[in-house]
């Protein structure tokens, strides 16, 4: 048994006097700092290079505001070692580059001379070349990555097995960095909130209370954090599903209504757009193929219909139906909720797929922001399901954040949302239902 004076020769307390120590504790203590983002990546850069004995520390964060507003593209905003005017000039597609070979595979990459790989991309007034030794750690949140952390050496100076260790150590605390600067941006949001009523136009009467769902784009549905993937469900069965939602509320409508259901309807039958999302989705980047597939359907409304107004606003409303249907089969594979039963779906343009798909969900309303025609499909599934509908609610986007509180109103003469209601409108609305 050990003595008291045997103990303390074993117990070594280490003080902050070590380099990289001292870095780890300075990285961890700027990691929680309230201060802009921006701000908080260069002091981090700035740590991380002493501790990884890095010339160059690049912070590249995924950007959904940047130049192609897909949630895509990985902006360079914390860096140590480059031209000061890199930062937020230099952006790179997931699968682009080294970074972004990186931020799809999910898995560290280090190269002794990184324009030898076969993924680098030269980006002009870098300097890179003076730097050739690369290690590049994805900073994985919900299973996807959030951002990229690479670090950059001179010639003959590659990174070790046991620094790829310590860099993907780093990326966590880079990753509580971001969660931080995200907490710091929805309480801002919730503190600027008001409470606001906006008018509208009344397709469907009825009144509802719920919470604000946004209808999400493909990459705002991969960004979202995912339980663990349902087992059994197939493409195949995400839109047998939705195929059986459609038709369930389409019962007893007819007319035009009738019609615009069949012709949306027709893409669920066929066997050529199941077997392509089939391989989208069971290849090594499904989000990717998936958004090209989108993306090769909106062209095509482009250019086989061209010259022809009523073609290409059909053809343009397919492409728009065909990025739900890829919305949706995600959502379905992996295991996402988008709406829930309660919810107030707020969109910009509202499909039959999607509004089908959220009203066989229990939605009670549905507010968008242009216009709607009365006897359109839509309309007519909502009537089905019960549901409110208000249309014509322009600045809705300006005032609604996910989650916010809405009451609609679409039993007046003209249609009301009204935004994060204070409580005695809300009472007053309970008492009114009751």
């Amino acid at each position: 048994m050990l003595n008291t004076a045997e103990r303390n020769r074993s117990v070594q307390v280490h003080e902050r006097a070590d380099r990289s120590l001292d870095g780890i504790f300075r990285l961890i203590e700027a990691a929680g700092q309230p201060r802009p983002l921006d701000e908080v990546l260069a002091r981090m850069c700035a740590d991380v290079a002493v501790i990884a004995a890095a010339a160059v520390v690049s912070i590249y964060v995924r950007d959904g505001e940047g130049p192609d507003g897909d949630g895509q593209v990985f902006t360079l905003r914390g860096n140590v070692g480059f031209p000061a005017d890199s930062v937020g000039r230099v952006h790179l597609r997931q699968g682009e580059g080294i970074t972004g070979f990186v931020a799809e595979r999910l898995l560290p990459v280090s190269v002794a001379v990184a324009d030898r790989d076969e993924h680098f991309k030269y980006i002009p007034g870098l300097g890179e070349e003076r730097f050739p030794a690369m290690l590049a750690v994805p900073v994985v949140r919900g299973g996807v990555a959030a951002a990229v952390l690479v670090l950059q050496r001179g010639p003959d100076h590659e990174f070790a097995s046991e620094e790829v260790v310590l860099a993907t150590a780093l990326a966590a605390v880079i990753n509580h960095a971001l969660e931080r600067a995200d907490e710091r941006e929805r309480a801002a949001r919730e503190a600027s909130r008001a409470s606001v009523r906006l008018p509208g136009r009344a397709l469907c009467a009825g009144a509802a209370m719920g919470r604000a769902a946004l209808l999400p784009t493909l990459s705002a549905v991969a960004r979202t954090a995912a339980p663990a993937a349902p087992t059994g469900v197939t493409v195949d069965a995400a839109l047998e599903r939705l195929g059986a939602d459609v038709r369930k509320l389409a019962a007893g409508v007819s007319g035009s209504a009738a019609r615009d259901l069949a012709s949306a309807t027709l893409i669920l039958d066929d066997r050529r757009f199941r077997d392509r999302l089939a391989a989208a989705v069971g290849g090594a980047a499904p989000l990717k193929s998936m958004s090209e597939l989108a993306r090769e359907y909106a062209r095509v409304a482009f250019t086989a219909a061209a010259g022809d107004p009523t073609t290409e606003a059909l053809m343009t409303e397919r492409a728009a139906e065909i990025e739900d249907l890829c919305v949706i089969v995600h959502a379905a594979l992996t295991g996402q909720t988008l709406v829930r039963p309660g919810d107030i779906l707020v969109t910009e343009r509202l499909g039959v797929l999607f509004a089908a798909h959220a009203l066989s969900r229990g939605v009670s309303a549905i507010v968008a922001d242009g216009p709607l025609p009365e006897d359109g499909a839509v309309a007519a599934l909502a009537r089905a399901a019960g549901a409110t509908l208000i249309a014509g609610v322009s600045g809705v986007f300006a005032w609604v954040h996910p989650g916010d509180l809405l009451v609609v109103d679409g039993d007046a003469a003209a249609g009301s949302v009204r935004v994060n209601p204070e409580a005695t409108q809300v009472a007053r609305f309970r008492n009114q239902r009751a």
